[in-house]
């Protein structure tokens, strides 16, 4: 744990760099499934479309609910020996689900992982819609939309190579980049 705030104090006395958004960097393939999905449908959708997580929408409402990762499920289910066909993904995700806007910097993004201690943020966009009221009246509310799914991976994939296919220079956006990936080298500190 020392070593925890160790580096957390190291962090906060650098200089931070936010010109990448973290929807430059996140990975869009996000796949979902239904709360009532069982725990071993959640593991066959992972391995059929190579995935780490998948993210498990209410039915009803159409809403994110939470988030089951691969260690989800060895730590709820595999080491538990609970049936994974009994088991439904509502009760072996990880919850509250922790959500990032796609227009935020890399820095507060995984300033956010580490202050919930989690590997995985939905990355969502705020769409503008209107709903009736119970007056009838249209009124105005924000949307959020699921686009994409950040992990540690991605700050290490954004790390070797730019968008361009170039690999990094020497810049303060590696230099903060690496700040980041020095959290994860404990990663016991992170619950998902």
């Amino acid at each position: 744990m020392y070593l925890y705030f160790e580096t957390l104090i190291h962090y906060y006395q650098m200089p931070i760099h936010r010109t990448t958004k973290i929807s430059d960097i996140m990975t869009k393939k996000l796949e979902t499934i239904g709360s009532s999905a069982s725990a071993h449908d959640v593991a066959i959708k992972m391995r059929d479309k190579q995935v780490s997580s998948v993210l498990v929408m209410d039915e009803r409402y159409g809403i994110p609910l939470g988030i089951v990762t691969e260690r989800d499920l060895a730590r709820k289910v595999c080491v538990t020996d609970k049936n994974s066909t009994q088991l439904l993904a509502s009760k072996v995700m990880s919850f509250p689900l922790i959500k990032v806007n796609a227009e935020v910097s890399t820095l507060e993004a995984a300033d956010l992982m580490l202050k919930n201690k989690v590997r995985h943020l939905l990355v969502v966009s705020t769409e503008p819609t209107q709903e009736k009221n119970k007056d009838g009246m249209n009124e105005d509310k924000d949307l959020l939309k699921p686009v994409g799914i950040i992990t540690p991976m991605d700050f290490i994939r954004y790390n070797l190579v730019t968008p361009s296919g170039d690999l990094l220079k020497d810049s303060q956006e590696d230099n903060d980049t690496e700040r980041i990936l020095e959290y994860y080298k404990n990663d016991s500190n992170f619950d998902r």
